[in-house]
């Protein structure tokens, strides 16, 4: 298993190699399949990829890269390993808590100078057993979903909450509770009845009717705000869920003050 990219991860191996970056790292990866055709792909957190131990590396910018590329040769995966990896997607990149986790692990070993090779083997291990089952020709059985628990939704609240103001997507909820996305999903509209894009969406709503209740805000700052893209976007989506426009709203609340 290959080290930090300061330590010799960027150089080509055989097999197959997971990039994991950390912190502000971007990395590009490129090469061509075994067709003859390029690819070409940026990766930075919370996305890990899975690549061709082939694929050139390069950092973006190359200054102090942070991260790992752990390299997962034939020789240290097993036969029903060595059968699902030619099922897993080249050249994709994908969000997996899971393996993050497992690069924080690392870090912590590897920072108390606990990671040798039996350390790397086991890890190697571990991860290729859950990059096969998870991508590979095992992909298709069905993952009990685990529940979304009151300590999760609190998180995802303030999470929301916390960045109104920015486009926030199901990935980025789903790493709060360290999940997949197609996982959250799931478990976050069996919780909620809602999906995640729903939910963000009515919470906006609800923010902005707070911010029209106090007459010194425009009603342009308001949607800004709140979170909508443009004004005209912000009035159909409000005018949508609560059956009046901004402005309608604002005047109704203040003839209702007066």
């Amino acid at each position: 298993m290959s080290v930090a990219f300061t330590n010799g991860g960027l150089n080509p191996v055989q097999g197959f190699r997971l990039v994991i970056p950390t912190g502000s790292t971007v990395v590009q990866a490129a090469g061509c399949d075994e067709s003859g055709m390029s690819h070409a792909i940026l990766i930075s957190a919370p996305f890990v990829a899975v690549i061709p131990g082939r694929a050139q590396l390069t950092t973006i910018p190359d200054s102090d890269p942070k991260g790992w590329v752990i390299a997962l040769k034939p020789g240290v995966l097993g036969q029903v390993s060595e059968e699902a990896f030619a099922a897993v997607p080249k050249w994709s990149r994908s969000c997996d808590p899971f393996l993050r986790e497992a690069a924080d692990a690392l870090g912590a070993l590897d920072h108390a100078d606990l990671v040798d090779g039996a350390c790397a083997d086991a890890f190697a291990d571990v991860i290729s057993v859950h990059i096969a089952v998870r991508y590979g020709h095992c992909a298709g059985a069905v993952e009990p979903d685990m529940p979304l628990t009151r300590q999760m939704l609190a998180r995802i609240q303030a999470f929301v909450h916390d960045n109104i103001a920015e486009t926030i997507s199901v990935e980025q909820l789903a790493v709060v509770v360290h999940m997949s996305a197609s996982k959250f999903a799931r478990v976050f509209k069996t919780a909620t009845g809602n999906p995640p894009h729903l939910y963000v969406t009515l919470e906006r709503v609800k923010f902005a009717r707070t911010m029209l209740c106090e007459e010194t805000i425009p009603l342009v700052d308001v949607g800004a705000r709140a979170g909508f893209q443009t004004q005209q976007h912000f009035t159909d989506v409000f005018h949508r869920y609560t059956g009046v426009t901004p402005r309608a709203f604002r005047l109704a609340h203040r003839n209702v003050g007066s």
